[in-house]
């Protein structure tokens, strides 16, 4: 999960559910980094044709890519299952029918900020009134 500090609210079932779109969104983030980096080896190694047994690792070109085909399949898998739990979480967030309270859902668990920033960029004067008004949302939301 996201190394930011958060402070959880009172219901933390309805948060961890809603929570399930940041975790996708890393995973597949983590997979991506992976990715880069099987091809960034592929593209360091060159193919020699020789009857001379391979050192290092012993992999050539066609090797690195059979290892990341799969683990595109996957990262598409993981995005589009984001894509999922993303319009489920939306889908609880239209239950909150006040639109301030509807943003600070928005703004904690689709744009993954924290209370702090929250408290900047709607012009609160403390996060407790965040926390309170977090609170208040995950109220109305029937999961």
């Amino acid at each position: 999960m996201s190394n930011k500090a958060v402070c959880r609210p009172k219901d933390k079932r309805k948060d961890e559910i809603l929570r399930g779109y940041e975790y996708q969104m890393e995973l597949a983030h983590s997979l991506e980094n992976e990715l880069e980096e099987l091809i960034a080896r592929a593209t360091k190694t060159t193919s020699v044709i020789t009857d001379m047994p391979r050192g290092g690792d012993g992999l050539d070109v066609g090797d690195w890519v059979a290892k990341w085909a799969p683990l595109q399949e996957q990262i598409e898998a993981e995005v589009v299952e984001s894509v999922k739990v993303r319009a489920e979480i939306t889908s609880y967030l239209n239950q909150v029918t006040m639109p301030k309270l509807r943003t600070v859902l928005q703004l904690t668990y689709i744009e993954r900020i924290t209370q702090e920033e929250i408290m900047d960029r709607m012009h609160y004067n403390s996060t407790q009134w965040v926390r309170e008004l977090l609170n208040r949302a995950l109220e109305q939301i029937n999961i």
